[in-house]
């Protein structure tokens, strides 16, 4: 008789690990180590890699040649942790910008609690040899990141031979912030119109704050940094380091940017500083610079009991080198001080406005977002956060303090509800679809949720309505132009006490072709007013987060019956004025220092561009 053998199943496993150079190749060469990024597994994964959120492309544009795609399911690949990176080897390039990429959207997913996607079925795509150049950048029009390669420079000989071929797309820190590029596009697209000079240099800033935490993903990192510092991580210059061989490879004699230093060199905060730098890059490192401020002072507060356990009580560490328990314990506290406060600035698009975002604005939802989930703030990061941004000249204008309770998103006007009145939401598509996105290895068919489906066009025809039916307490003209609503979720967040807090967010814009100027429409920059919603799964709403513009018809709010939500929308109505002038002041202040302005239809606006950013000085350009 047969007999079926009792053979469990071998299911596949959950985390997959690759090995990448340790930030650069220069790095790597000068420690002889790499080091090895845990990703989820992928079962579909194919040769690319191609999988469900990203998309290797290798086609070298300069030599016209495809170059062979890594299969990252090669039994050989498979069993070390990856191939061995190679400057030498496309297919090791092609195996970097995946592992990196999805690290940094994995971290993505964790801090905001929810599944990340893009939008409808695509994918992004990384194409690690794209051009030649000194260049790497995200392309929003083809949803990729493009990666550029050059020679080193001719009198290089700090690390790399003269005139060595330099890839971008082996670089942890550059890909790290292309992809966060990608990211920020996704959850905030209308962020790449430059209405004031906050919202590239917020892009940038934000960016550069998650290529840095991300070294701290990496122990062995953190410990070296801990022991040859003696735990005075403010010594620690290389972890806080961005792209150093790009930065010695194109002439800067040391990394891209520092987020311990100044483009003058010094640490001191210099509130004015700020107020004069308009470039995007030099604004943005003044805010990573604030965050990374506040990350040293909670660090050095978390360690004082072990340095003083170390030390008889004195806090003054011995002579000599620590001890390798003393150095796992504190570099164990500075990662989890640095996920703490990636986590709090991370969390806090959910409370952003859906356009022209200010750091004002982005210090506000830090602290209304973190307030939500540890209202205790025990460990007193917000205080040293706030304060850390004063000292740089970082806070919102008009508000009466920098306590918790002055910088918190106001409520809504009068109570609102999604879910009850004449125009209530149906929610639960989006719960359904939230919770199902949640388990990786779900089988609800695709449909039934928010990725199509009757019920789904449903919802969003009744928030259609309940806007337009709440226009004026959510900043809006009823009547002005069309409102659109990029984005609605659902997330996940977890509080204090462990425990999990969902939120509905759900950001609504108006554009307003009316206040629109230039004779030819083809050639105006888009106006636009918006507000995000945070509410509860019971609908009640928590905030409302606005950025207005003047009503068309101020007569109209005469005719409003609530005289709260008159109040209100006069209100809006005159801080839209504001708004509206400041943003046709920096418009013209941008054209004024645009040499091309005079000749070319397109406003200086629109020539600002993630790839015009990131370009070099004609100067520094190599001949092509």
């Amino acid at each position: 008789m047969l007999t079926t053998p009792n053979i469990p199943e071998v299911r596949p496993p959950d985390r997959r690990l690759l090995r990448v150079f340790a930030f650069d190749p220069m790095s790597s060469r000068l420690s002889g180590r790499f080091l090895e990024l845990s990703v989820p597994f992928e079962p579909d994964l194919r040769p690319g890699p191609s999988g469900e959120l990203l998309q290797v492309v290798d086609y070298d544009a300069r030599r016209g040649v495809w170059y062979s795609p890594v299969d990252l399911d090669d039994p050989l690949i498979l069993a070390q942790s990856g191939l061995r990176p190679s400057e030498s080897d496309p297919r090791s390039h092609q195996q970097i910008v995946y592992a990196v990429s999805m690290s940094v959207i994995e971290r993505f997913q964790r801090f905001t609690g929810r599944r990340f996607r893009w939008r409808g079925d695509d994918r992004l795509r990384l194409v690690p040899h794209a051009f030649y150049g000194r260049n790497a950048f995200f392309d929003q029009t083809r949803r990729a990141v493009l990666f550029g390669y050059f020679r080193a420079d001719e009198q290089d000989s700090e690390a790399n031979l003269p005139e060595q071929l330099m890839f971008t797309c082996l670089s942890v820190d550059i890909i790290a912030h292309e992809v966060t590029h990608a990211i920020v596009h996704r959850v905030r697209p209308l962020f790449t119109v430059p209405t004031n000079p906050d919202v590239f240099a917020f892009h940038e800033g934000f960016a550069d704050v998650i290529a840095l935490f991300h070294h701290f993903l990496f122990r062995e990192v953190v410990e070296a940094a801990v022991a040859n510092s003696r735990s005075e991580l403010e010594d620690a210059e290389a972890l806080f380091a961005l792209a150093d061989e790009f930065g010695r490879a194109t002439r800067r004699g040391g990394p891209l940017r520092s987020a311990l230093r100044s483009s003058k060199g010094d640490r001191t905060p210099d509130p004015l500083a700020f107020i004069a730098s308009t470039e995007p890059h030099t604004r943005g490192a003044i805010f990573v610079s604030a965050v990374f401020d506040a990350f040293l002072a909670t660090y050095k507060e978390q360690i004082r009991d072990l340095r003083r356990m170390a030390s008889g009580g004195t806090g003054i560490l011995a002579d000599g080198e620590l001890s390798p328990d003393l150095v796992r314990r504190i570099a164990a506290e500075a990662s989890r001080n640095a996920d703490r406060i990636l986590g709090m600035i991370v969390r806090a698009f959910d409370y952003m406005p859906p356009v022209d975002v200010t750091f004002g604005d982005v210090v506000r939802a830090v602290i209304t977002a973190d307030r939500d989930l540890f209202p205790d703030d025990a460990l007193l990061l917000r205080a040293h956060l706030v304060e850390a941004f004063r000292q740089r000249g970082i806070f919102p204008p008009g508000v009466v303090s920098l306590a918790d309770q002055a910088l918190l998103w106001r409520p809504p006007v009068r109570p609102l509800s999604l879910t009850t009145g004449a125009a209530a939401v149906d929610l639960g598509p989006l719960i359904l679809d939230s919770t199902v996105k949640l388990d990786p290895r779900s089988k609800v068919v695709a449909g039934t949720g928010m990725s199509g489906g009757e019920a789904s066009r449903r919802m969003f025809g009744q928030l259609h309505v309940w806007v337009r039916g709440h226009a004026h307490e959510l900043g809006l003209a009823p009547d002005a132009g069309p409102i659109d609503i990029p984005g609605m979720h659902l997330a996940f967040q977890t509080a204090a006490d462990g425990q999990p807090r969902p939120l509905v967010v759900v950001q609504v814009v108006q554009r307003r072709e009316d206040l629109e100027t230039g004779a030819d429409p083809g050639g105006r920059s888009r106006v636009h007013a918006g507000c995000t919603l945070i509410a509860g799964v019971d609908g009640t709403v928590a905030y409302v987060v606005t950025k207005p513009l003047p009503l068309p018809d101020e007569g109209a709010l005469d005719r409003i019956d609530d005289p709260r939500v008159a109040e209100f929308a006069r209100a809006q109505h005159r801080a839209g004025a504001r708004r509206l002038e400041a943003m046709r002041a920096w418009a013209r202040r941008v054209d004024d220092d645009d040499p091309l302005a005079a000749w070319l239809r397109e406003p200086s606006l629109a020539r600002l561009t993630f790839a015009n950013l990131h370009a070099p000085d004609r100067s520094e350009d190599d001949d092509a």
